[in-house]
């Protein structure tokens, strides 16, 4: 009897060792495995293309699981979305179809570009699928403003990479076209999309304007070209138009950008910046930022901070922003003179 009790033992062990060895990815893969082909695909068709690819070599190398590894991944499926609620589902939609109610389309996407995340476009779903040398093959035969509106869809790291396969001498004009652009006409719009369909726009084709671009889009795709080519085209904009690049250059690195600074350098910044500064700018840092602050500072002078914080009333968001903005100009000089270094986003553009 001890003896059926230790194996049993034993094989209790295995089962969850082969249950650890069972990754998040893998146990998606076998719930894809266990619907039927047209429930598989509606999800499919809902993800991200890396999303697709990581799947689908996931569903691949679990085509031998056992029974034991099946139940593990349908209770780790149910324990993860026992509380998850649907009032997020599709939640965009329903705020933009109440304000074209009661607003009309028009006042409605000019309201809502002003607090609004960027929403998604057929525009922007359909460039994901796109390599980008086929993009930029794309660009290159298209008007440059158009291009420009193209390059605004992309995510920065594929934009980037999309520009670095341009002839060099057109890559600052893109770059500063996505930097300057505005309010996109419907129809030209509906002209991109009928472009990457392969079809031919027709009047009753129906697209809502959209404010796309700027400065920020333009600084991300910057920070994620190699350094040295992001320097030289910075230059190249500055020759252009000086305002704008400034504008660029500033949202290249911003108050997140001080993580990159080391104890010793963020410790200098700090010092130069007073407590009238410091402390709205901070009420609207993430805490790992503030713990690193924090831990520059002496215990004494840390304390004072947070106690200030801790009795100051709320802060207007655009008094915060002023603050932090201060405190990047403080370190931009200091890098500018060599007295501190910083490693990652913006480093060799301030």
């Amino acid at each position: 009897m001890a003896d059926t009790a230790e194996k049993d033992d034993v094989e209790i062990a295995e089962q969850g060792k082969q249950l650890e060895l069972i990754t998040g990815r893998q146990t998606a893969a076998i719930l894809m495995l266990l619907f039927n082909d047209e429930e598989a695909a509606q999800i499919l068709e809902r993800l991200e293309p890396h999303e697709v690819e990581a799947l689908g070599e996931a569903m691949f190398s679990v085509a031998n699981v056992d029974a034991t590894q099946i139940d593990g991944s349908l209770d780790r499926f149910l324990l993860l979305t026992m509380n998850q609620t649907m009032l997020s589902y599709k939640s965009d939609e329903k705020v933009s179809r109440v304000f074209r109610k009661a607003l009309g389309t028009s006042r409605a996407e000019t309201i809502m570009n002003r607090f609004a995340p960027k929403r998604p476009s057929n525009i922007a779903e359909m460039l994901k699928w796109i390599p980008a040398k086929d993009i930029a093959h794309l660009i290159t035969s298209e008007p440059p403003q158009i291009s420009a509106v193209l390059m605004s869809f992309l995510t920065p790291e594929v934009a980037a990479e999309t520009i670095e396969l341009l002839p060099s001498e057109i890559q600052a004009d893109l770059i500063y076209r996505v930097a300057t652009l505005g309010p996109v006409s419907g129809k030209a719009l509906a002209h991109i999309q009928a472009l990457l369909e392969n079809t031919t726009p027709s009047e009753a084709d129906t697209v809502p304007p959209m404010e796309v671009g700027g400065v920020l889009d333009s600084a991300t795709i910057i920070n994620n070209l190699p350094k040295e080519r992001g320097r030289s085209l910075l230059k190249e904009l500055m020759k252009r138009d000086k305002i704008t690049a400034k504008l660029i250059e500033d949202e290249m690195f911003i108050f997140a950008d001080l993580m990159n600074l080391n104890k010793k350098d963020i410790g200098s910044v700090v010092r130069k910046i007073d407590a009238s500064i410091l402390v709205p700018a901070l009420r609207g840092a993430p805490n790992n930022l503030k713990a690193k602050i924090f831990g520059a500072m002496s215990k004494r002078a840390a304390e004072t901070i947070q106690d200030d914080m801790a009795e100051a009333p709320p802060q207007p968001m655009d008094a915060v922003i002023a603050a932090q903005k201060a405190i990047i100009a403080v370190a931009k000089v200091m890098l500018d003179n060599g007295e501190i270094n910083i490693a990652g986003a913006g480093a060799d553009y301030v």
